[in-house]
C-alpha cells in the first residue's frame, strides 16, 4: 500500500484531469464575451453609418431611408439581424432654441422615448440627425451571461450638404 501511494506515475494526468472542467469553462466564457464585444462594436458602427450616410443628402424619401436602415442587416452579419433595431431623427431648434422632431423613421425599433440632443448641443435654427441603434443579444451558450440583455448607441451627426436634411 505504501508502494502505490509513493508512485508518481499518472500525476500529471490526475491534475490534467481536474483542471480541464475549469479550462472548458474559462474558454467558453471566453468565446461569449468576445461575440458580446463584436456585436457591441458593430451596433456602435451602424449607428454611426445611419447617421453619417442620411447626413450626406439634402433631402431624403421614405424609400432612401428604407434603404439606409436595410444597411444595418448587412453590417450585423454573421450575427441575427432579427433583434436589430434602428431608429434615425432629425431635431430641429427653432430660433429661441426650442428642440423639436422634424422627422423620423425606424424599422424594429422598440417603442421608447424619442430622440433627443444632449442640453446644450443644438443652438437656435440648428438641425442635427439623431441614430439610435438596439440589439437585444441573445448569449449562445449561457455559462457567463445567463441573461439576454440589450445594447444600445446613438449617434449625433449634423447635415454635411445643408442646414438640415428635409424628408420629401
Amino acid at each position: 500500500m505504501l508502494r502505490f501511494l509513493r508512485d508518481a506515475r499518472g500525476a500529471a494526468a490526475l491534475e490534467f484531469g481536474l483542471i480541464l472542467p475549469f479550462l472548458f469553462v474559462m474558454h467558453l466564457t471566453i468565446v461569449e464575451l468576445v461575440q458580446a464585444w463584436q456585436v457591441r462594436t458593430r451596433i456602435t458602427h451602424i449607428a454611426s453609418s445611419l447617421a453619417d450616410v442620411t447626413s450626406q443628402e439634402r433631402s431624403v424619401s421614405d424609400s432612401d431611408l428604407a434603404d439606409i436602415l436595410l444597411a444595418g442587416d448587412a453590417m450585423i452579419r454573421p450575427y441575427p439581424a432579427t433583434p436589430l433595431g434602428e431608429r434615425v431623427t432629425s431635431l430641429v431648434s427653432d430660433p429661441y432654441g426650442v428642440v423639436r422632431v422634424d422627422w423620423t423613421v425606424s424599422r424594429n425599433f422598440p417603442s421608447s422615448p424619442p430622440a433627443s440632443a444632449p442640453a446644450g448641443f443644438l443652438q437656435p435654427n440648428e438641425s442635427i440627425l439623431v441614430a439610435d441603434v438596439v440589439y437585444d443579444y441573445q448569449p449562445a451558450l449561457h455559462f457567463f451571461l445567463k441573461d439576454n440583455f440589450r445594447l444600445k448607441h446613438t449617434s449625433y451627426v449634423r447635415p454635411r450638404m445643408s442646414a438640415k436634411v428635409e424628408k420629401r
